[in-house]
């Protein structure tokens, strides 16, 4: 299955911990991602535009207060998918997260990268995976037979057409 490539824009503090994820997301998404990190807000919040598909924000920066970095990466892109990595599993902030526009909240522990690859994978590949559910495969299959046909009949219409000039 093809897919266009996202752009993803990861801010996390810790350059082990950024690395740990960007070496993973690259091994298991190859050719879907361009990936960049941040360490901090500001240079994140620079580089989000309208054609960043996934924000992965570190909610425990130091010094930074991420819900704040949430809400205005939101209000330059509100259809950036944004995925909050806690240290704190506490379900008030991720309630808080949720309420201020973030669609996934990880915490940090061992299932961490299991999880974020999850969630990336239902980011790109939903498009396909709808289509699949709703008209299944043997429907799928079918709609392409019956549309080669179609272009076929049109284009031997065609020449048939150009003979008789």
């Amino acid at each position: 299955m093809e897919t266009n490539i996202q752009n993803l824009l990861l801010l996390e503090d810790n350059p082990q911990s950024s690395a740990r994820i960007v070496a993973f997301l690259e091994t298991k998404f190859p050719n879907s991602l361009s990936i960049s990190t941040f360490t901090n807000g500001d240079d994140l919040l620079k580089s989000v535009k309208s054609d960043t598909s996934i924000v992965i924000l570190d909610y425990d920066l130091n010094g930074e207060q991420g819900d704040l970095i949430l809400q205005k990466i939101k209000a330059i892109n509100p259809n950036t998918e944004v995925i909050i990595l806690s240290s704190d599993d506490d379900i008030v902030i991720a309630i808080d997260a949720y309420r201020k526009g973030a669609k996934s909240f990880v915490p940090k522990n061992k299932n961490t990268l299991a999880r974020i690859q999850t969630i990336i994978s239902k980011i790109i590949y939903y498009p396909a995976a709808i289509i699949q559910r709703f008209f299944g495969f043997k429907e799928l299959v079918a709609i392409f037979i019956v549309e080669v046909f179609y272009i076929g009949v049109v284009v031997f219409v065609g020449f048939q057409l150009l003979k008789f000039r």
